[in-house]
Parts: structure tokens; C-alpha cells; sequence
């Protein structure tokens, strides 16, 4: 599931970046990445990511059978965070599921089509069928990086989920199919 990493690119602005799967000793400087985001943002993840032990409990607990995350670092310094996760056995066995985190100062330089366009290739390799993104409507530039890589939205629930401080939004569900590959929309 590792073949291909780590990535050395190049985003529009001429800064270097690595893209790699996450190894254990990443939990402190992933942690930083996670408390570097506006609470706003935070807002919208799944998990409280300003705590630490939620992402250690990630690093100890890496599998990447169940879960591929992947980190872009410039430097020494996480800039994003993308993951995929998948189900060994089971009715959704072909379907796996994208996440993705980018930093504000990284944002709009094609650092999350990168990381996204890896989790594709990925998934590929490993056989998946179905790519699923599930987002919260007010996340309109990863709405738009999904559409622009041929995801296509097939649901919306409205007031569906909670964010972190308990206010509702809409949930949008934003599938690809791998096995056919439509034309990239142009930005």
C-alpha cells in the first residue's frame, strides 16, 4: 500500500513539499499542524484534534491496512494531512473514504489536489472501487478540489451533523467512481 512514498512536489508558488505516510514519531508535530488551524476549522473535524492524546491514540494505532494517512511536510513542518480508510472484509470492502486537512498558508497552491490525487492513485492500487468524501457544505474550496478530481455529489443531509460547539450543518456526500475515469473539470 506504500508504493509511490515518499513524494517530493511542487506546489504553484515553487515550494517544495514532501508527501509521506505518517510514522509514529509525527504525533507532536502533527498535533502542532492540528493547534495551528482556526478554531473554525477544528470546528469541522470529526475528532477534538486540539487534544494530544487523540492524536497519539492515532500513532499507536497505525494500521495502514484500515487507515493510509498521509502528511505533507515542508521542512520540518506538517502543512497537511490527508487519509484513507478502508474496510478489509464486509459489504463496503471495495469503498474507502478520503479526508483532508491543509493548513491556511498552504491553501489555493494545489497542496490539497496533490495530496487527494495520491490517495486516488492509492486507492487504485489497492483495488478500491468507490471513493467517498463526506464534508460539511460550508467547506466550499474542498467541494469544489472533490468536483475538479471527478467526485460527484450524490447526497445531502441537511442539518445532519454537529460541529464541536453543537451547531448543525449539512452534510454533503461526494462519491468517485474508480473504475470509470471522467474528464477532469478544468479549474
Amino acid at each position: 500500500m506504500l508504493v509511490g512514498f515518499p513524494q517530493q512536489v511542487t506546489l504553484q508558488t515553487g515550494t517544495e513539499v514532501t508527501i509521506r505516510p505518517m510514522v509514529q514519531e509525527d504525533a507532536k508535530r502533527l498535533h502542532e499542524f492540528f493547534c495551528r488551524l482556526p478554531r473554525e476549522d477544528r470546528l469541522f473535524l470529526r475528532d477534538d484534534v486540539s487534544l494530544r492524546e487523540v492524536i497519539d491514540s492515532w500513532a499507536e494505532e497505525l494500521d495502514y491496512e484500515k487507515v493510509l494517512p498521509l502528511v505533507a511536510e515542508v521542512d520540518d513542518t506538517i502543512v497537511a494531512d490527508a487519509t484513507l480508510h478502508r474496510r478489509k472484509f464486509g459489504w463496503t470492502s471495495h469503498v474507502g473514504k478520503v479526508r483532508l486537512v491543509v493548513d491556511t498558508d498552504y491553501r489555493g497552491k494545489g497542496l490539497g489536489t496533490l495530496m487527494l490525487e495520491a490517495l486516488i492513485e492509492t486507492a487504485k492500487k489497492v483495488g478500491l472501487e468507490i471513493l467517498v468524501a463526506e464534508i460539511m457544505r460550508d467547506q466550499t474550496g474542498t467541494l469544489n478540489v472533490l468536483r475538479r478530481l471527478g467526485f460527484e455529489r450524490e447526497a445531502v443531509f441537511y442539518n445532519y451533523v454537529k460541529d464541536q460547539i453543537g451547531e448543525e450543518h449539512d452534510l454533503v456526500v461526494m462519491m468517485k467512481n474508480l473504475q470509470i475515469e471522467p474528464a477532469m473539470v478544468p479549474f
